[in-house]
């Protein structure tokens, strides 16, 4: 007679199934940033996760990358990558000479003086740090990196500019400038666009603590017209099953297992649904990846529709993930456009810039960069490109034009 099994459970098993419930949704809340934090001590402290050999490396690349650097860190790690030959003990004296916006902050003779070189060798070794990343460290003030920063671009006859006349530049002698150097204001303007385009505190990013380096979730590629979507990182974790059958009899052991067995579950299932849902967000803003459209019309409530998931579900996963596209990093949620009661998502977009516009400072008005990061603030979504193409249909001048003097 056969025997049968009846399972009746009890509050605390009901409760311990609702709380992995519970989990199994946080999974979703969590940025790779978080993965990665959580993998690392689990990789530490839990016996049975292991990484796949092949993919060992590039977890641990990224894990370096994420991780907040200073700016003499960053540096010293440039110096390695170097071919071309310096003198360590000179470069390594003007790097610890930097102050917390990454100038140095003595003169250049004080410099020559204290290392007892010649002035060859300092702009050698100069040379040498200001070509290192951020381009503007190593300058002697703020106006010195905007030069550098300029000369890095190639922007030969700003550059020149700045260098040769500071005083009619902080001054904004058009006139003279237009003068001195045979140019027409229109060109001077253009000058002045590219000044402001550079960073004068280029190392600023090093002095906030909250700062970190984001990695995304998924990477978007465009292959002969066609889009592909993948997962930014292919690390392959696995659980050591030859492990357990040596140790299964330590209930410690297998308390360890069984949490191994739910971390890679649960990740499994929250990299599925980004990829999901992300493929949904994408073939909606289809033409916006191909052609660099603007984006169009996309709430919670269409993804979820189409996902087949709850919308909450949706804002989970959307919440704190990004993507990669042409090696730029973009918000997922930015893939989302709020409906206008105005019209479609163009229409509210340039309603919103004539708005703009028509109340900005005219003697300090905005860039269409600028236009961008406000349109951000009341859920309005499209890239700088297309702010240039509205203003140019609307008849609206750029910035430097509509500036009063």
């Amino acid at each position: 007679m056969k025997q049968k099994m009846t399972f009746n459970p009890t509050f605390k098993q009901t409760f311990q199934l609702n709380l992995k419930m519970q989990k199994s949704l946080d999974f979703l809340k969590l940025s790779e940033n978080d993965i990665h934090a959580m993998v690392r001590s689990l990789l530490q402290t839990n016996p049975f996760i292991e990484i796949n050999e092949k993919k060992e490396d590039s977890f641990y690349y990224l894990e370096n990358i994420a991780q907040k650097h200073t700016l003499k860190e960053e540096l010293y790690f440039q110096l390695t990558m170097l071919k071309q030959e310096y003198d360590y003990d000179i470069i390594s004296y003007l790097i610890e000479s930097l102050d917390n916006k990454g100038f140095l902050n003595l003169s250049k003779e004080q410099y020559m003086y204290d290392l007892n070189i010649n002035n060859d060798i300092f702009d050698k070794h100069l040379n040498i740090l200001q070509s290192l990343e951020p381009i503007g460290v190593g300058a002697f003030d703020c106006f010195d990196s905007i030069c550098l920063q300029l000369k890095h671009k190639g922007l030969n006859t700003s550059y020149k500019i700045m260098k040769e006349s500071k005083d009619l530049i902080l001054s904004k002698n058009y006139t003279a400038i237009s003068k001195k150097y045979h140019i027409t204001k229109y060109q001077v303007n253009q000058i002045y666009e590219d000044i402001r385009l550079c960073e004068p505190f280029p190392c600023e990013q090093y002095n906030n603590e909250n700062d970190s380096i984001i990695i995304p979730d998924i990477e978007i590629i465009i292959e002969n017209n066609d889009i592909i979507i993948q997962p930014y990182n292919d690390f392959s974790f696995y659980i050591n099953e030859d492990l357990y059958e040596l140790v299964k009899d330590n209930h410690q052991m297998k308390d360890y297992f069984r949490d191994a067995h739910f971390f890679l579950d649960n990740l499994t299932k929250r990299n599925h649904t980004i990829l999901m849902v992300a493929n949904t967000l994408v073939n909606i803003q289809r033409s916006h990846f191909l052609y660099n459209d603007e984006l169009v019309s996309c709430t919670l409530d269409e993804v979820a529709e189409q996902c087949h998931y709850h919308v909450s579900t949706i804002s989970r996963t959307i919440n704190s993930k990004y993507y990669m596209f042409h090696n730029e990093i973009y918000p997922l949620k930015n893939l989302l456009v709020s409906k206008s009661a105005s019209g479609d998502s163009s229409d509210a977009i340039k309603k919103a810039m004539k708005d703009l516009i028509d109340n900005e400072d005219k003697k300090n008005p905005l860039s269409d960069q600028e236009i961008v990061e406000a349109l951000k603030d009341i859920d309005l979504y499209c890239s700088r490109r297309v702010i240039n193409k509205y203003r140019k249909k609307m008849g609206i001048p750029a910035s430097p034009q509509r500036k009063i003097k």
